[in-house]
Formats: structure tokens, C-alpha cells, sequence
């Protein structure tokens, strides 16, 4: 195991600046997620991590090591890549030991290291096999096992369970996080599905346009979002943004006053608050039905033990929240919906959370 660091490390594609001036320490034997969309720098910084592009500028230390200016193979991390990366004519034991067995590892070494792998990852009969005679899923674990056996100080993840189907992604996803809790190696995993960041993660780097907006536990990120990006990416469905006409002050808290005149009452202090271009943020699971704005149904997303519907208020403005999942809804049905104003955020015109 060992801590990871990035200081104040930048990365430019000619005119292009994918990774601005980044710092970050993550802590021996954690598990860290990178999360963010498609082009904001996650799978750049891992691979700048893994030696495969060099650092613009800034510098790599891992366990107290520098090691941005190192060869790949002399850092002490071990990647998995999208596609597997397996060699078609060598069988599964073969493709585990070829790193080993190029830098001099002795054979008995070896068998060992791929009996515990094998064993760890449930494919000690597929070792005999050549990859295209494995399953998509198969594959993937033969990539991890590749790097199992390498025992690194470092994992790198770069989006491994992109190519699975839904059902094999959900198992590898509980794999993974039993694999990390067995070797307890720190481990960092790029992906743009919020979902695999909130079940796996320790820690989740959320990334945007080159830049963290925000690092934190899965449950912090998603309970105290510090911008609304970070608001609107993390959650399915994502949070329901409103737009404020005012702000008034009721026992030094914020109430918030939505176009069709009524009130949300927030646990926000009146003194965090800017005037002007203010934005209420609620989730789904805040927004109750009945005795409060009239609204209309719209959609109705039915997920079997939830009901997701969506609805429109008289000012145009939409929302999405939960119901059971019996629930007896009809599209232009008319509901009564209000905002319990204790789990409601308030985002400034810079998009940054007012918190007390």
C-alpha cells in the first residue's frame, strides 16, 4: 500500500489545457474514484499516474517516491484497461505470468502468485483457456488477475466495466469492492457512472473541464454537494433545480419563494445568502406528495419497488420525485407536491452551494 499525491499537476493537448493545475492526496490503501463526463481529464490523469502520457507540468509521488520522471514499468502500479489488453495467443496462465516472468521472476514464484489470484478471483478453470474462449466478464477478471499478480503498490481502473452488460457490470462492481477489501491496496477507478462511484468508492473525485469540484465519501457528495454540477451529476435521477423569485428570513434561515408565490422553508442561514440569481436544489426523495403546489403529471417511470414521476407546475417549471412503486398515477393526473425545505440546497449565480 501507499499514498498517492498530485501536486499541482497540469497537462496540455497543443492549445488544449485538460488538467489544470490539480492537487490531490489520496491516502494508503483507499479506494478513489475519479468521476466526472466524457473530456473531463479523469482517464488523462490516470494514465499520467501509470507513466503511459507525462505530466505537463507538476510532479507524482507515490509512497513518498517521485515518480512522474520513472519508466512505467519502475513506478509500482499495476492498470486495467477498457479492453482487456489480453494476448489471443497465450492461454490465461501465460497471459497472468508474462510480467512476472520478464522481470526474472522464479517459476515457483509465479504458480503461487497465480494459484492466489486465480483463486481469489473463482477462475482457477479457466487458466488452460485462451481468451477467446472466455466470456466478456471472464476476460475482465484475467485482466484484474494480470495485475493481482504483479502486487503493486497501486491498482489503476480505467472504466474496466464499460464494455459489460448491466447484469455482469452490477456482480464485477461487488467483486471489485470485495477485491479491495481483501488485498487493502489503494486502488483508483475512472468512470463516468455515478453509479459505480457511489457503491465502490471510499472517496469519490468528482472532476469537471480539468478541474476537482469536489472530493469527498459517497454520501457526503451526494448529501453536501459543493457546486451544482457536482448536485446535478451525482443521483439518479438527478436533483430538480427551481428557479427563486425571492428570499425572505424566518428565525435567521432562509425561506425561498418559487414563481407560483409559495415557500420553502430551508435550514440555511439568512447570512450565507447572496441576493439575486439564486437556484433551489432538491432530490426526488424530498419532494412530497400532497398539500402543497399544484402540479401536473407529465411522466411516469416505473422501476418495479419505485415510481418516478415527473411533473410540471403552472409556471412552467418541472420536477421529478419518488413513489411506491403501486402507485396509481395516470399522465395529466393533478398532484399536490411540497419541498421539505430541511434537505433543500440553495446554489449562488457562480453555481457554488450557500451552506451555513
Amino acid at each position: 500500500m501507499a499514498e498517492l499525491s498530485l501536486r499541482n499537476v497540469s497537462k496540455q493537448f497543443g492549445t488544449v489545457e485538460v488538467i489544470r493545475d490539480l492537487s490531490l492526496d489520496i491516502p494508503s490503501g483507499e479506494f478513489a474514484v475519479f468521476l466526472g463526463p466524457s473530456g473531463c481529464g479523469k482517464s488523462t490523469l490516470l494514465r499520467m499516474i501509470a507513466g503511459l502520457e507525462a505530466v505537463g507540468r507538476g510532479e507524482i509521488h507515490l509512497g513518498g517516491t517521485r515518480i512522474d520522471t520513472m519508466a512505467p514499468g519502475d513506478r509500482g502500479v499495476a492498470m486495467v484497461f477498457q479492453h482487456y489488453a489480453l494476448y489471443p495467443h497465450m492461454t490465461v496462465r501465460e497471459n497472468m505470468a508474462f510480467g512476472l516472468r520478464n522481470i526474472g521472476t522464479p517459476q515457483a514464484e509465479i504458480d503461487r502468485k497465480i494459484a492466489d489470484a486465480a483463486e481469489m478471483l473463482e477462475i482457477g478453470e479457466l487458466l488452460a483457456r485462451k481468451p477467446t474462449q472466455l466470456s466478456g466478464g471472464q476476460r475482465q477478471r484475467v485482466a484484474i488477475g494480470r495485475a493481482i499478480v504483479k502486487q503493486p503498490r497501486a491498482f489503476l481502473f480505467d472504466e474496466p466495466l464499460s464494455n459489460l452488460d448491466a447484469a455482469l457490470r452490477s456482480r464485477t462492481r461487488i467483486e471489485l469492492a470485495r477485491l479491495h477489501q481483501r488485498v487493502s491496496s489503494t486502488m483508483i477507478f475512472v468512470t463516468h457512472d455515478q453509479v459505480e462511484a457511489m457503491t465502490m468508492a471510499t472517496r469519490i473525485v468528482v472532476m469537471n473541464q480539468g478541474r476537482i469540484e469536489q472530493v469527498g465519501t459517497p454520501m457526503e457528495i451526494y448529501q453536501r454537494p459543493r457546486t451544482r454540477f457536482v448536485a446535478g451529476f451525482i443521483g439518479a435521477p438527478a436533483m430538480n433545480f427551481l428557479t427563486i423569485a425571492g428570499v425572505t428570513e424566518r428565525g435567521g434561515m432562509a425561506v425561498a419563494r418559487l414563481p407560483d408565490g409559495s415557500e420553502v422553508a430551508t435550514v440555511i442561514p439568512i447570512a450565507a445568502v447572496s441576493s439575486g440569481g439564486l437556484t433551489l436544489g432538491v432530490r426526488a426523495e424530498h419532494v412530497l406528495p400532497g398539500g402543497g403546489a399544484a402540479a401536473k403529471v407529465d411522466v411516469i417511470e416505473r422501476l418495479g419497488e419505485r415510481t418516478l414521476v415527473y411533473a410540471n407546475f403552472a409556471d412552467g417549471s418541472s420536477v421529478v420525485y419518488d413513489e411506491p412503486g403501486d402507485v396509481r398515477l395516470s399522465v395529466g393526473d393533478s398532484v399536490a407536491l411540497t419541498i421539505d425545505g430541511t434537505a433543500a440546497h440553495l446554489f449562488g449565480p457562480d453555481g457554488f452551494a450557500l451552506h451555513g
